[in-house]
């Protein structure tokens, strides 16, 4: 029998390169990059009001939303801050009218459109302010928790009133 000898040639020498490369480009998001000690974070407070508008609201719930109570965010029970103003306006609700090729407004009886202006100290970054790790965006929708009612509305107005 013939002994074998043991020949590397270019292209194992090639897989091996690329898996060390593999490998220690695993370690090094994995393990090497932690950002424990480099820098420490600062964190700008901002106060700041924001408008959540709830929309279809029954009329006979309009009053159970009163300045100074607390908000809470529904879901994750995350605290908002507190009601410095409220407004309710009468649901208008847009139709179309396919015969004439027109749009129509007209108001829903019975219903309300509640505009509920928030107050609340946040932490300001670069791309967001946040409240007990809940994000505070126009756009964004919203589900409230207040002491004698729920509500679910968008952001439509965002404000930075002070730094703190």
């Amino acid at each position: 029998m013939k002994e074998r000898k043991l020949r590397i040639n270019f292209i194992d020498v090639l897989i091996l390169l690329v898996i060390a490369a593999v490998i220690f480009a695993l370690l090094y998001v994995f393990v090497l990059s932690g950002n424990k000690n480099e820098t420490t974070i600062d964190n700008h407070y901002a106060t700041l009001r924001f408008v959540v508008q709830a929309v279809g609201v029954d009329e006979d719930f309009a009053d159970n939303v009163q300045i100074g109570d607390k908000v809470e965010e529904a879901v994750a029970r995350k605290q908002l801050g507190k009601v410095v103003g409220v407004q309710a306006e009468p649901f208008q609700k847009i139709t179309f009218d396919y015969g004439t090729e027109t749009e129509t407004v007209s108001v829903a009886e019975g219903k309300v459109t509640m505009n509920v202006t928030i107050e609340v100290t946040a932490i300001e970054t670069d791309s967001e302010f946040s409240v007990d790790g809940a994000s505070i965006r126009v756009g964004q929708l919203y589900s409230l928790a207040l002491p004698n009612i729920y509500l679910s509305g968008y952001c439509i107005e965002l404000s930075k009133i002070e730094d703190i």
